[in-house]
């Protein structure tokens, strides 16, 4: 199996134990008088079994993206550093977009002006330059999921 095709199970998966746990949480209390409808003890076997397949899946997923090699601007990277890489110019681009001017403050009764490092201009290249290079990796991790097959845990 593919290591994209394994994400794509992973998310049935995932919205499959989550539906389970709602059914589970809105049927666990009964009318006394009535048959139970969905019993709770085969409900938490289905997760309980969904679960250990999760895992299982998570290893794998795991495993194969710290061995897995991409090659980004010349540098080898194992497909868990290459999510990391993506991770971290995600949070850098949260913190640029929240840069703004700051204008006059009042200390002490007086007005104190802060003025920008960067024009807004400079820092909405910035951000351009990042969230360019956050597709491209993207684009690099999403190739080569569909090229890696997942491996054994």
């Amino acid at each position: 199996m593919k290591l994209g095709a394994a994400l794509q199970n992973l998310k049935i998966l995932q919205s499959k134990l989550a539906r389970l746990y709602r059914l589970r949480t809105n049927t666990f209390n009964v009318i006394e008088t009535k048959s139970v409808e969905v019993d709770f003890n085969v409900v938490t076997s289905e997760i309980n079994a969904l679960v250990d397949e999760i895992r299982h899946l998570k290893t794998q997923i795991h495993k194969t993206n710290a061995n897995m090699v991409v090659t980004v601007d010349d540098k080898e990277l194992s497909i868990q550093e290459l999510i990391l890489l993506i991770g971290d110019l995600r949070s850098e681009l949260s913190f640029l977009e929240q840069l703004r001017p700051q204008g006059a403050v009042y200390l002490g009764g007086q007005a104190v002006e802060y003025i920008p490092q960067k024009k807004q201009d400079e820092v909405a290249q910035l951000i351009s330059e990042k969230e360019q290079q956050k597709a491209d990796l993207d684009k690099i991790l999403q190739a080569r999921n569909w090229e890696v097959e997942l491996l054994d845990s």
